[in-house]
């Protein structure tokens, strides 16, 4: 399944666009824009796993294009065309699903912002519990 709750979303800020550098020229300087936000690891877990579906599927299509260029046998060039095809199908629709759910394209490049985070250390179970008694006092 590609996404299965696309209702928390990731804290991510656009950068630019390929060609940054002919639009900051043109229209102005860039700016950097919230697109969405994430609010439990696992929403971040699956959107990281979104992201590297679309990647991977687009570096497939790459590969693809460079193997239907490099062939010289017609049937096995109308082999990898349909593949192609199939693939930039499933890619545009995936591409459109990221950017539905999570402001997402590969059209353009991301800044992802960690607004909080926990740091975590193996303990025994008696340490444990001295370290939640001296934050409920803390608490206090």
């Amino acid at each position: 399944m590609f996404i299965k709750y696309p209702s928390i979303l990731i804290l991510l800020a656009f950068a630019s666009s390929v060609f940054a550098n002919e639009k900051a020229s043109t229209e102005g300087k860039m700016q950097l824009v919230k697109v969405a936000s994430l609010n439990t690891i696992d929403s971040n877990k699956e959107f990281q796993r979104n992201v590297q579906l679309v990647q991977q599927q687009r570096s497939l299509a790459a590969e693809l294009l460079s193997k239907i260029e490099n062939v010289q046998d017609e049937q096995e060039h109308k082999k990898l065309q349909g593949e192609l095809d199939a693939l930039q199908e499933k890619l545009n629709e995936n591409n459109q699903l990221m950017f539905k759910t999570y402001g997402f394209s590969l059209n353009r490049n991301y800044v992802l912002t960690v607004e909080k985070a926990h740091i975590h250390m193996w303990v025994t179970e008696e340490e444990a519990k001295k370290i939640k008694e001296t934050e409920k006092k803390a608490k206090k």
